[in-house]
């Protein structure tokens, strides 16, 4: 048996022995769990003696005023002496913790002046000292409730924030008629407009979230991958397992975090600073699709997992007879038993999941005429969308990473984002795919969630699975007698899904795989994995990584396109309430003023490091602007649905949302130090990807690998004309090395 160890040691991510707790147990577990979470930070054991001493101080002082306030609106019995008695115990006990609760939501959680400070004022040490105080032992959802609401910015700030962003994109005519109808905007529709979005500010948590959920998600009618689908890929070294093994692992794991996440066993980021309120629609959850909107259905925790194979799609219990979740060695058979099946899939079965790549209003349609419709295959679809999640055991044995043939991981990374046209089910949160030679990678609908959650969710896999679980020694499948191999009689075989498929409904399912393949086909894919030097370098350098990275974008997109485009990266709103994300707008006078000193013969290294220093600062700067609710586009997006939901005409909105973002860019953030990456460089993450939201734009999705790597993965349409992935690549990895040199030539730094 294999495991890799860690130079230190450190917990699991989540309890490593699961269970499954039915709905009975669950529903116990929710009621302590909203006990514990509401009198937070104080223990409900602490807060059961206080309530016992105070009932004990009134029982012996019955005249006490406490007990005196309490109106006397019942005859005076004993049972009424009692209620009194445990209202004023309860009340007594309670008011500390409210008032405490008070504090910390606006204090402890509201105060954010840290993030502007380059050395800590006296406040910002009362800051740390309190929260480290009080705030302790969080489990996943324990402050949610303290975090503080969305702020709703000033309009004219965000007006000015706005102009800002785009001056440097536009002709001086464009910008000063821009300017012209932004100055209307702000004496005539704004004002009223931004007293709406204030009345949803007073009564809402978040003025942002449900409108963004709803308008940038659920009432998107477009198919979902590739336009709404985040994709990812494993380690730079796996270690060796076969197609079974590695699928087992991957079920057991999740498995894990599953009941983790449903007990609230998962420790919050930062000790409970951001929201956490996401992670329950990432198990046992689907998009429903709806005539004109989509919407969530989530059981949070499900006995079973939904595999496809060869064509055929399999039911998988994935807890024993008294509810324990089966080892990964139990797991390995049972998938083991599913490939090495003879089973023949019904015509139209192969490429049933086909139409789920459709179109949303379509897809409900076809969703109720052949499955709702239909008693066996509804039953079926209920098995699939109740599922943990989607598996599919791909007959590709040519996935991974090989720095010799980097068009592989481009293959790779491809495959996990716009699948093959029926080996996803689109509508679950999360679909998992393990290639013939054990590689595993995954599928992620967007509207559950974000970054921060796939990310946690990925870096705990990555924990739990060479730190704490054993892997056998490797054997090919191929190899194996299927002849005389037998599935151990005790334990429960996967069982095949029955479909009844018509003649409608086999042409609805061929019209669907056969619409999908030019748009999976127009994806163009360059995956880099630049391993010359990382984010040390950088920081040697006296930049912030993330911003030294948009700087080297915009560089190689000047290089790539001639001028500068809109830029989005995404930005971390969970600083409060139900929030996601911001758009944090990279280009500005700043970065654009480096390109042009990059691009000048004339200008010098000093003066080009000098630029690109303070460009990374205006970028941290504006980061940290989103991270505290000053942001642009968020507001601005709340005020366009509003316009158009109480009938007001804007010029002014209808221009900001008609510009299309050409570069689309994100960095999976590093949440956890449960691997070192940088001891242990074969278990670094390769990342994740999208596609471009605009037709003639680019995706850039890169993260960094421990301090020693930075991986960036590319996309563009092929029937763009102007846009290329792999020439922008070429680009990119060309202005790494320009940019590094900057600090050898100036400050003698060396990678």
């Amino acid at each position: 048996m294999t495991r890799q160890k860690s130079s230190k040691a450190a917990p699991p991510p989540f309890p490593m022995n699961g269970s499954y707790p039915g709905h009975g147990k669950l529903a116990l577990i929710d009621f302590y769990n909203g006990i514990y979470n509401r009198l937070f930070p104080v223990r409900p054991i602490i807060f059961a003696a206080s309530t016992s001493a105070a009932a004990a101080y009134f029982y012996q002082h019955p005249n006490s005023t406490i007990l005196n306030l309490l109106p006397n609106l019942l005859p005076n019995s004993e049972a009424f002496q009692y209620t009194k008695l445990a209202l004023a115990s309860l009340a007594t006990a309670y008011v500390p913790v409210f008032l405490l609760r008070r504090f910390l939501k606006h204090f402890i959680f509201s105060y954010k002046g840290f993030l502007f400070e380059k050395k800590p004022s006296f406040l910002t040490k009362f800051w740390a000292i309190c929260r480290k105080v009080l705030v302790r032992s969080p489990i996943l959802n324990s402050c949610d409730a303290l975090l503080p609401n969305l702020p709703l910015p000033g309009l004219k700030d965000t007006v000015e924030r706005y102009l800002e962003s785009v001056k440097p994109l536009m002709t001086a005519d464009e910008y000063a008629a821009l300017s012209e109808i932004a100055t209307k905007f702000l004496s005539e529709e704004g004002p009223k407009l931004q007293m709406y979005a204030r009345l949803l500010h007073l009564f809402q948590s978040n003025y942002v979230t449900p409108f963004w959920e709803k308008y940038a998600y659920l009432m998107n009618r477009e198919q979902l991958m590739i336009s709404s689908s985040v994709a990812h890929v494993g380690l730079f070294n796996e270690i060796p397992a076969n197609q079974a093994v590695r699928t087992a692992h991957v079920i057991h794991i999740e498995a894990l975090s599953m009941l983790a996440i449903a007990k609230q066993q998962l420790k919050p980021l930062g000790d409970g600073l951001v929201c956490s309120q996401h992670y329950h629609r990432m198990y046992a959850a689907t998009r429903v699709p709806g005539e004109e909107i989509d919407h969530f259905e989530s059981g949070r925790i499900s006995r079973h997992v939904v595999l496809y194979s060869k064509g055929c799609f399999y039911k998988l219990v994935i807890f024993d007879e008294n509810n324990k979740l089966l080892s990964p060695d139990k797991l390995t058979e049972l998938v083991t038993d599913i490939l090495f099946r003879d089973d023949a899939p019904l015509p139209g079965e192969d490429r049933l999941a086909a139409l789920t790549f459709d179109q949303r209003t379509k897809w409900n349609e076809n969703r109720e005429r052949f499955f709702l419709d239909n008693p066996t295959n509804a039953a079926a679809l209920e098995a699939i969308e109740e599922a943990m999640v989607f598996m599919s055991l791909d007959e590709e044995d040519d996935y991974g990473y090989d720095p010799e043939n980097p068009e592989k991981l481009d293959a790779f990374l491809k495959s996990m984002l716009t699948g093959n046209g029926k080996n996803r089910w689109v509508d679950k949160s999360l679909n998992y795919i393990v290639s013939k030679n054990g590689r595993a990678g995954g599928t992620t609908e967007h509207a559950i969630g974000d970054g921060a959650e796939f990310d946690h969710i990925m870096e705990n896999f990555v924990a739990a699975d060479i730190n704490f679980l054993q892997y056998p020694e490797y054997t090919d499948l191929d190899t194996v007698d299927k002849a005389s191999w037998k599935l151990d009689s005790k334990l429960q075989p996967a069982e095949r899904l029955s479909f009844e498929i018509t003649p409608p409904m086999e042409a609805e399912i061929e019209r669907c795989y056969e619409a999908y393949q030019p748009k999976r086909a127009d994806i163009e894919f360059a995956a880099t994995v630049f391993t010359d030097w990382g984010k040390g370098l950088i920081k040697k350098g006296k930049c912030s990584p993330d911003a030294f990275v948009q700087m080297a974008i915009q560089l190689a997109n000047f290089k790539d396109q001639g001028k500068f485009s809109l830029t989005y990266e995404s930005a971390s709103a969970r600083f409060y309430a139900n929030s996601r994300t911001e758009t944090l707008r990279t280009v500005s006078p700043d970065s654009c003023a480096f390109v042009n000193a990059m691009l000048d013969p004339a200008s010098t290294d000093v003066e080009r490091l000098r630029l690109l220093r303070k460009a990374c600062e205006v970028h941290g700067l504006r980061n940290r602007e989103c991270m505290v609710g000053r942001g642009v586009d968020r507001h601005l997006f709340v005020l366009y649905v509003l316009s158009r939901g109480v009938g007001v005409s804007s010029p002014f909105l209808d221009h900001y949302l008609s510009q299309p973002w050409l570069l689309s860019t994100s960095q999976p953030p590093t949440l956890t130090t449960q691997v070192n990456e940088d001891e242990r460089k074969q278990f670094s993450w390769l990342g994740a990807c999208f596609a471009p939201v605009a037709k003639d734009g680019y995706g850039v999705c890169y993260r960094f690998a421990g301090n020693h790597s930075i991986c960036a993965h590319i996309t563009s349409f092929q029937s763009s004309p102007v846009t290329s992935a792999h020439r922008f690549q070429k680009h990119l990895v060309d202005v790494f090395n320009d940019m590094a040199r900057l600090f050898e030539n100036v400050d003698g730094v060396k990678a």
